[in-house]
């Protein structure tokens, strides 16, 4: 059996006093772990100890064997990077300079880059898919290709972990969903191992292979949907009216319920608006309610009447409704 590329034993962390204790847990090479818990559970504290930049507690962080509080900088510079969620001010300099700092920790002095290096630099451009930036000055770049600037800055570090702490959160969907599934294809292609923490709980559990999750000092590893299921994850981060949705597999906001229908789908993307727009204003779907509502061919079907606006269908409901509540 493979050896753990890091072995967490019996770890506490914190500042004066622990705020997560007897943490346990193993990464192999290749792996994707996603982090994650609830604002001030802990995760910051467990990168930064993990990156030697805050002492342990108690317990111990093994890489390979070693222990990495015993490290040098440039020993830990050779062996973990770290990508953060975003640069406060892009330096002026160009995306093939802001990805070749990634070779500093290989450098002595004032040497220039070797033939290698900039081989490595090229190829992590290819990998990331941003060669045609590379002569493009950082501060002139989007907040995604920026991050992706980042990460193959971090891929030229060349070492067996990426450390990633909320890679996405300033990212719209779209360079959300490319961020994650650029992950998953680099420690497919590279078999580095990536450390993700994020509040993406879904995206976690789409591409993580192992689930890390800090709930009130309590730290819990494993299986992803395992964990999702037997720590109950959103179930605890759902709070008054926001509930998650197993259906949707989102969370939703639960607005209060004024009046059932039922609702028959054509499971188009007409349809699917039109469900949220009838739950957004607080109609209760159920099985057997008198109010009946068909989604056909882009049209929508209620008493005997045709609409093709959403917006007329809750205006009708609400008038409709109303009128039978009162009466």
């Amino acid at each position: 059996m493979n050896k753990p590329l890091l072995e967490i034993e019996n770890l506490s962390v914190g500042y004066r006093s622990p705020i997560v204790q007897n943490l346990n847990a193993s990464i192999f090479q290749g792996e994707f772990v996603g982090l994650t818990g609830r604002n001030g559970s802990g995760k910051s504290s467990l990168l930064k100890t993990i990156l030697g930049l805050q002492p342990n507690l108690d317990g111990s962080i093994q890489f390979f064997g070693e222990e990495v509080q015993d490290w040098s900088v440039q020993k830990r510079a050779k062996n973990i990077a770290v990508v953060f969620s975003r640069l406060t001010h892009a330096p002026a300099i160009s995306v093939y300079e802001m990805v070749a700092l990634g070779r500093l920790p290989y450098q002595t002095g004032f040497s220039k880059l070797t033939k290698d290096d900039h081989q490595k630099i090229e190829e992590a451009l290819e990998l990331v898919g941003i060669t045609s930036l590379a002569s493009k000055m950082t501060n002139n770049l989007s907040d995604g290709q920026l991050q992706m600037s980042m990460i193959a800055r971090a891929l030229v570090q060349d070492t067996p972990l990426i450390v990633m702490d909320e890679p996405t959160s300033h990212l719209d969907v779209e360079n959300q969903f490319k961020i994650f599934e650029l992950i998953v294809n680099l420690s497919q292609q590279t078999n580095k191992t990536f450390l993700v923490a994020s509040h993406q709980i879904e995206l976690l559990l789409q591409n993580s292979t192992q689930l890390w999750w800090i709930d009130q000092g309590e730290f819990f590893a494993g299986f992803p949907e395992e964990i999702a299921y037997e720590q109950e994850i959103f179930e605890k981060l759902a709070q008054d009216q926001i509930q998650f949705d197993y259906e949707l597999g989102r969370f939703q906001y639960q607005h209060l319920k004024s009046h059932t229908i039922q609702f028959f789908s054509d499971h188009s993307q007409f349809a699917y608006w039109t469900k949220q727009a009838l739950v957004r204003n607080g109609f209760d779907i159920q099985p057997q309610a008198e109010t009946k509502i068909e989604i056909k061919d882009h049209k929508i079907l209620v008493d005997s009447r045709t609409f093709e606006s959403i917006k007329e269908l809750i205006q009708y409901l609400n008038l409709t409704l109303c009128k039978r509540t009162s009466s």
